[in-house]
């Protein structure tokens, strides 16, 4: 040894910067990998620990080349590339680029404690290069094998190649999370198309997928074949999660629409991961994060106000309200009691009723009980039948909705409920998938919009444009649904809904609400 005072300050400082960000790392990666984080941070520190005092007693060159692998792995792998890459350029120089080119996509920002573990992990790993080489200038082996005081440089020269080395490091950045657009090499272009045609969800995703495949067999003349891979997802998240898995990773798909929130939110990271547009014909707007995921379809808040504005036009005060227990009913109702509410309207009645649930009727009569003016039900099938065919038993017609009625397989039971659904500009659209697919049923809520993400993606490629660039960019879209808008920066396009009534058994639009744009920009974000 050359100097045993300076060594054994240089190797206290060392370690001390390998614990501290090992603590760093532990805390970042809860997130990911719950309590086993806590080992992957105590194996860091202890495992250096050990190698050090090794090393110390015996100065064994393998205890010292260990020591420094692990000190490799905490600067390369968890400060430069998780703490510096996909925190600090993600956080600051990736919100930049999001905000000056629709080309960038808005990064994903998590929690704060996540994300200053992530930030004290790339400075922790700076501490740890700085006093690793600080080590070993301070050790030798034999005379043959001291380590110049010169080795690593001047300060001066250092800093230079640390300003390049950070410039070069920014411009990889820049270039590498770029989108762009690529052409497909065979000149086909596949999409997936992942749906729950079956479950409680089978009308909705029946409908849907035949909506996209109208849209692929109406188009004509395009610069590129489109190819569809259909999957049935099924209504539940934890089985779709390999299917869904399959169709991005798998099939390797350039584009993926969705339907129904539950199967949305499982797709999510898989687009995002894979880089590849995600349009989702989902309630639940965090689904649409802005930079792969966008949701199309009338959001909650404003199914809420056109619901309220219609209620208040009859008239209605008391509102009795019985809806099942699912995801984006829960948001529908939430919705629309907190614009209640909030224009004067009273809740007389609530319940909650889970799918297990087939006897309504001491539900109905103590709704009945507190004398509302309208009885608000939502919910899937089988039970929303049974629940419509129970408030014809009990003579309660004075029923709406948001979009339940127009799912129900049989809906004669809710003849004059009325109820905000989708608008649908093009009532020709209507008549040409009930022709061309007449065992299908037709759901509004669902089909107009499925049939216009298909269109925005063609449309990208067709102009040689990232679909997601694309997407990002559009501020509002002109299709079978009418005029959507999205506000610069969302993942949400916001649509105007239109009240409907089961009339002779089957779903007519009353009023399309030449005011619904006022609607639209209560709610946007």
């Amino acid at each position: 040894m050359t100097d045993a005072t300076q060594l054994r300050a240089a190797a206290r400082s060392s370690l001390a910067s390998v614990a501290l960000t090992s603590a760093f790392i532990a805390v970042n990666h809860l997130y990911v990998l719950g309590p086993r984080a806590l080992l992957l941070g105590g194996f860091i520190a202890g495992a250096s620990t050990l190698l050090l005092l090794w090393f110390r007693h015996n100065a064994s060159k393998i205890a010292f080349a260990g020591y420094l692998v692990i000190n490799l792995w905490v600067v390369v792998g968890f400060g430069l590339y998780k703490g510096l890459w996909k925190g600090v350029l993600r956080l600051f120089l990736g919100s930049w680029l999001a905000s000056f080119s629709s080309s960038y996509p808005k990064p994903f920002v998590g929690t704060f404690i996540y994300e200053a573990s992530g930030i004290l992990m790339f400075v922790g790993s700076l501490f740890v290069a700085y006093y690793a080489i600080g080590l070993i200038r301070s050790v030798s082996f034999g005379p043959s094998e001291s380590v110049p005081r010169g080795a690593f440089g001047t300060p001066r020269w250092l800093a230079v190649t640390g300003v390049l080395a950070a410039a070069v490091v920014i411009a990889a950045y820049v270039f590498e999370e770029r989108d762009r657009f690529e052409a497909p090499p065979s000149g086909v272009v596949t999409i997936g198309v992942i749906a729950p045609t079956t479950g409680p969800y089978s009308i909705l995703g029946n409908s849907f997928v035949k909506a996209v495949q109208m849209a692929q067999s109406d188009l004509k003349g395009t610069k590129y074949k489109y190819e569809l891979k259909i999957a049935d997802s099924g209504p539940d998240p934890t089985k779709a999660r390999d299917i869904v898995r399959n169709v991005i990773e798998g099939e390797k798909v350039e584009a993926v629409i969705g339907a129904v929130s539950l199967i949305g939110e499982v797709t999510k990271p898989f687009a995002t991961k894979a880089r590849i547009v995600h349009t989702c014909v989902c309630t639940v707007t965090r689904i649409g994060d802005g930079g792969y995921n966008f949701t199309n379809i009338p959001s909650p808040q404003a199914e809420a106000v056109r619901w309220v504005a219609e209620a208040q036009r009859r008239g209605i005060k008391r509102i009795a309200v019985i809806s099942q227990d699912y995801p984006s009913i829960n948001n529908h109702v939430k919705a629309m009691k907190s614009e209640a509410m909030r224009r004067g309207l009273t809740i007389s009645y609530e319940d909650r009723f889970s799918d297990t649930v087939t006897n309504f009727r001491p539900a109905l009569a103590r709704a009945q009980a507190s004398r509302p003016d309208v009885y608000y039900v939502e919910g899937l099938e089988p039970e929303l039948d049974i629940l419509g065919q129970q408030l014809m038993d009990a003579k309660i017609r004075n029923i709406a909705s948001v979009v339940a009625p127009s799912l129900s397989e049989r809906p004669e039971l809710f003849e004059g409920a009325w109820y905000t659904d989708s608008d649908l500009a093009d009532m020709e659209f209507k008549r040409r998938f009930e022709t061309k697919y007449p065992g299908t049923q037709f759901a509004t809520h669902m089909m107009p919009y499925a049939y216009d993400s298909f269109n925005m993606i063609v449309q990208a490629y067709e102009r040689g444009v990232n679909p997601a660039v694309y997407i990002r960019s559009i501020t509002s879209y002109n299709g079978s649904a009418g005029a959507v808008v999205k506000a610069p920066g969302s993942g949400n396009f916001q649509s105007k809904p239109a009240v409907w009534m089961i009339k002779n058994g089957r779903p007519a639009l009353l009023s399309s609400e030449s005011t619904a744009n006022q609607i639209v920009a209560r709610v946007q974000p």
